[in-house]
């Protein structure tokens, strides 16, 4: 066998190789692409506050997200991302001298860009970025919730 033989024989092996993987891959992007929600954590307030967030995935109530933060005054928090699926978020401030927690409780969708927590002396702003076909819109549709100790229904909805 002569060396462009070889070479052509390659060649061809190294082509029907791959057209399965082409196939493969195809078959792997199907669907949408979901861009990560970022999370931002602001405390305005003159103490280090305490804060936790839970998100839960709408329809089959999975959790997707679990974190608490211990935020210092003037400190700016960026969390980890939030997944880009519709899904409940949960924001608890937890008020350890007074025993009462602020909650607020915010829907996010695909479409969230920004989810950004302010965290003041006594309250809570929740809030939710989403995009539109006009541009950007904040959402003005969160819940607040007073409890007094501890949360045991983490079913809340918006």
């Amino acid at each position: 066998m002569n060396r462009r033989t070889v070479l052509q024989s390659a060649g061809i092996f190294a082509t029907v190789g791959l057209a399965g993987c082409v196939g493969s891959i195809r078959e792997h992007f199907e669907g949408e692409i979901r861009s990560p929600i970022q999370i931002e954590i602001y405390n305005e307030s003159d103490q280090t506050q305490n804060v936790q967030l839970e998100a839960r995935e709408r329809g089959t109530g999975r959790g997707t997200y679990d974190q608490s933060y211990s935020v210092t005054p003037g400190e700016r928090i960026g969390a980890p991302s939030l997944e880009g699926i519709e899904q409940s978020l949960q924001v608890v401030l937890v008020d350890q001298a007074e025993g009462d927690n602020q909650v607020e409780v915010g829907t996010v969708t695909p479409q969230t860009m920004l989810v950004s927590i302010t965290i003041y002396e006594d309250d809570l702003d929740l809030q939710i970025t989403t995009t539109a076909d006009d541009g950007n819109e904040s959402t003005d549709g969160n819940e607040s919730i007073e409890s007094d100790g501890n949360e045991t229904d983490s079913n809340a909805s918006a």
